[in-house]
């Protein structure tokens, strides 16, 4: 599934390769810089294969609901950020469009962190079909990070891509970041869970939206860091082990910041210190997030 050498050649026909091609959370394969196929979660996907907009706010957008949302009959459909439900509501600032270009106006903008471009994404980073589930209930937590249908549901999000140098993974990582708006404790919750979740799942096996089974092995990073909340972990694809992808979760209030690194040299990257704190101080601006 996975081409093991390193070979250094011009990658620049992935996009062209990829970008509109449906396909499941775990295994959309994107040629990375240095040659080698990999698969990359549905997070990275549509900034990463497909490109990004400009930086800055932009218009809302909505996405299929959450589990939560379908039940009770929320829509969706969705360019750039999603909602899941109607304005107002909750006590992270809410939901809909509204709250989704509150999300969009805190983005990290380039410049914001000294040697860093941000785009917005122009497309979702969380269409409905693309789901990861965990076959042990009590490591659900973690793959929520990048499943579009996850248990604690969002009420918005909007998301883009982080560039250090002259293309994505100029600087040895492809990375980026989702921010997201919940129900009332909803946040709070999550990070609970997944804390929780931390110390008890090493390894565990995920089902994806297209229905094949990955084993996945997670290490946790440091905890409550940065923002008023924050947990950081490494997750590794048995089937693409020199990848290791690092999320790092910060919690603003009601919303949250998850910033994702796919390491281009098989070690993991998080992203610098300096994009979260601004992100959360960007995140606290908008206040009304609890």
């Amino acid at each position: 599934m996975l081409s093991t050498s390193i070979r250094r050649r011009d990658a620049r026909d992935r996009h062209t390769r990829t970008c509109g091609r449906s396909g499941s959370a775990l295994s959309v394969r994107v040629r990375r810089a240095v040659g080698v196929v990999v698969s990359v979660p549905v997070l990275a996907v549509s900034v990463v294969a497909c490109g990004a907009g400009s930086d800055g706010a932009g218009d809302g957008g909505k996405k299929d609901g959450s589990r939560q949302e379908r039940a009770s009959g929320g829509s969706g459909g969705a360019d750039s950020g999603g909602s899941a439900g109607k304005s107002g509501g909750g006590g992270s600032g809410g939901g809909g469009a509204a709250e989704e270009k509150r999300l969009a106006s805190a983005l990290l903008k380039s410049g914001d962190v000294k040697g860093y471009r941000v785009q917005r994404s122009k497309k979702d980073a969380l269409p409905a079909q693309n789901t990861v589930q965990s076959y042990e209930r009590k490591c659900s937590a973690v793959t929520d990070v990048m499943d579009s249908d996850p248990e604690r549901a969002r009420t918005a999000y909007t998301n883009g891509v982080l560039q250090k140098g002259s293309s994505p993974s100029a600087g040895g990582a492809v990375q980026q970041v989702l921010l997201a708006s919940y129900a009332k404790g909803g946040a709070e919750e999550w990070l609970s869970d997944l804390k929780r979740a931390l110390g008890g799942c090493k390894s565990f096996t995920a089902k994806d939206g297209a229905g094949d089974k990955v084993r996945l092995t997670v290490s946790r990073g440091p905890v409550g860091v940065v923002g008023d909340d924050s947990v950081e972990f490494t997750l590794r694809v048995r089937q693409q082990s020199d990848s290791p992808l690092v999320f790092t979760v910060v919690r603003t209030g009601g919303r949250t910041a998850t910033f994702m690194s796919i390491s281009l040299s098989g070690k993991p990257q998080p992203v610098e210190k300096a994009l979260a704190v601004k992100q959360h101080r960007k995140l606290a601006a908008l206040g009304g997030g609890r």
